[in-house]
């Protein structure tokens, strides 16, 4: 297949409009008995692609002596039929915009009942903290317990937390870190102290591994071959892991 037929199908040409199409340019007013040969198309298939043709504005049709005859418009109409496309999508999008409302409705009552999330792999966890974002506002907070793992030496791991808290900065909500005094690790790749709104303590006391608190929210992320982000969705949940987090919090060493 050549770019010029690659770029015809992406344009929104099946295979066989492209065959037929590009037939007719070089061969010009023909019937469909030497169209059929130099196409390669079946003769079962080509009156149908000619009409999709004809509905696309591309091709012509005569009769002569009782024979049918087809011609190919110039490619000058391809431009016209893409800007026909471009109108129709955008007035889809603004009939969609209208029903977006409705939709998210939907959406956010099947969330309602959903208690527990699993998400796999890193653009799982992306996933994850893409949702939490989009979720933020300036009366929230992202709690969160000592990450440590070598893993969080992972460039793409600290790129995703380090965009995760400029986001969520920009949303004005706020951010507590919490970590183990003896853990180096997250003390050295998850202090992102430089964000706004943003506060890193350490503890004496042993910390659970791998936990953030967020809304209704309580994640525990496993770091292992597969990383994995299990998500219990439960208002009580949430509270009782808010009330142990503060609870060691006030204790804590501040970490500038």
């Amino acid at each position: 297949m050549t770019n010029m037929e690659t770029l015809l199908e992406n344009i929104g040409f099946t295979k066989g409009e492209v065959k037929v199409y590009l037939a007719l340019l070089e061969i010009g007013n023909t019937s469909s008995g030497h169209l059929i040969l130099k196409a390669d198309v079946a003769r079962s298939k080509v009156y149908e692609i000619l009409e999709k043709l004809k509905e696309k504005g591309l091709v012509s049709e005569s009769v002569k002596n009782n024979t049918k005859y087809f011609q190919a418009a110039s490619p000058e109409r391809i431009i016209d039929y893409i800007r026909t496309k471009e109108k129709k999508l955008k007035t889809q999008e603004e009939e969609f915009k209208k029903i977006l409302p409705q939709l998210l409705l939907r959406q956010n009552f099947a969330e309602e009942k959903q208690e527990v999330k699993v998400y796999v792999g890193f653009e799982g966890i992306k996933t994850y903290y893409n949702e939490v974002t989009s979720q933020l506002t300036e009366d929230d907070e992202y709690l969160a317990m000592t990450f440590s793992d070598p893993s969080l030496g992972n460039k793409s791991i600290s790129l995703l937390f380090q965009k995760f808290h400029q986001r969520r900065a920009e949303k004005k909500a706020k951010a507590k870190i919490l970590c183990n005094i003896n853990d180096k690790i997250t003390q050295e790749r998850m202090n992102y102290s430089e964000t706004p709104l943003y506060e890193f303590r350490v503890t004496d006391q042993i910390l659970p591994t791998g936990v953030a608190i967020v809304k209704d929210m309580v994640a525990t992320f496993n770091w292992g071959r597969t990383p994995r982000v299990f998500v219990i969705i439960c208002k009580e949940n949430a509270e009782q892991y808010k009330k142990f987090f503060y609870s060691i919090w006030e204790k804590a060493q501040k970490v500038k």
